[in-house]
């Protein structure tokens, strides 16, 4: 490979990219999700307070009747029952649109957390390009959203009308009943055809998350060449530097095993040597040892990184290439490319740790 390339993306974007993409405002998020929990969220709403809404709506009605037939029909009257009106609407929607608001705002938090940028707001001339625009009409992307759509479309319309026919005669039959039995039945239908939509809403919003995650992860993949062209760029910082040499005094003064609880990873010989390493995680240094040992010492550095749950990886090559490092240096240039395969699998299972923990 030549210094100019860039090679296979076959790489998972390292912390530092993953970083810079949030930065960005450059993060995965379904909308399919917010949509599902809030037509949950407020259909459970609606069902629980269906008596007060109807109460207060026939409140209002019985004050509109019973005024116009008091005191007939006058400006002074109309603007009133117009306040009444303002009122009977925040009563009865109020609750339902509060309930909207705070779950778009979970729904965004729990996939985004807190983020605030300014990038997505600033002026992109390259999408006045009227070129460009057209490359754009058609993409993958694009494409999936278009049958996601039309998929739901045609469900919900097949949903709507098994829900209709079920209940057709009891429906037509509303127009000989009284007000409140017709109501009764009309809302059983749509508490059936609400139930169905809740559903397959959550089912479409579960398949959406997990294929935004995957298609960002996949969109932003590196290669072994990025991943070493941004270890170089972090470690031409000199502030950086200046950081990792007093990291290097701390460690070379602090000893081996304590720094043990510190690392991000241990690599293995199996048996006769250890090596922990440690990785900023914000890519302002390359790897650095912060502890080594063989035989008895390699027992002890495995031990104390099985009790402070530290990924254990073997790497016979590896470890014997990083045994002939000193505590405190930092990873060279030509062992990149291994450590950012054993950093990258460590981050992976974090991920998936913290997966299931919210789960």
């Amino acid at each position: 490979m030549g210094d100019g390339g860039s090679g296979e993306k076959s790489e998972e974007p390292t912390p530092e990219k993953l970083k810079q993409l949030r930065e960005d405002g450059n993060i995965p998020k379904s909308q399919d999700v917010i949509q599902a929990v809030m037509f949950v969220g407020c259909f459970c709403v609606i069902a629980a307070t269906m008596g007060y809404m109807g109460n207060t709506l026939m409140d209002f009605m019985q004050l509109c009747f019973a005024q116009v037939t008091k005191s007939g029909v006058t400006t002074h009257l109309v603007n009133a029952l117009m306040v009444e009106a303002l009122k009977t609407m925040l009563l009865t929607c109020g609750p339902v649109l509060v309930v909207a608001f705070i779950l778009a705002l979970v729904g965004n938090y729990a996939q985004v957390g807190v983020l605030f940028t300014t990038k997505p707001l600033e002026p992109n001339f390259s999408k006045l390009n009227p070129i460009s625009g057209i490359k754009g009409l058609v993409n993958m992307k694009k494409m999936v959203e278009l049958i996601k759509t039309i998929l739901k479309f045609t469900v919900v319309s097949w949903m709507a009308y098994s829900s209709l026919k079920v209940h057709a005669r009891d429906v037509i039959l509303t127009i000989r009943m009284p007000l409140y039995t017709g109501l009764k039945i009309i809302g059983t239908v749509i508490w059936d055809f609400s139930i169905r939509i809740g559903v397959f809403f959550a089912v479409v919003a579960a398949a959406d998350y997990f294929y935004q995650r995957q298609k960002f992860m996949k969109d932003n993949m590196m290669s072994k060449y990025d991943i070493k062209q941004e270890y170089k760029q972090s470690e031409g910082d000199p502030q950086h530097k200046a950081e990792r040499k007093h990291l290097h005094r701390e460690l070379a003064n602090g000893g081996g095993h304590s720094n043990v609880k510190k690392a991000d990873a241990v690599v293995v010989n199996p048996d006769h040597i250890a090596i922990a390493l440690k990785y900023d995680k914000d890519g302002s240094s390359a790897p650095v040892v912060v502890a080594k040992g063989e035989r008895v010492q390699a027992e002890k550095i495995k031990q104390i990184a099985k009790e402070a749950g530290i990924p254990i990886i073997r790497n016979v090559p590896l470890a014997q290439a990083l045994n002939k490092m000193e505590m405190g240096d930092e990873i060279p240039e030509e062992l990149y490319d291994a450590v950012a395969e054993v950093l990258n699998f460590v981050y992976q299972l974090s991920e998936q740790q913290k997966d299931k923990q919210k789960k």
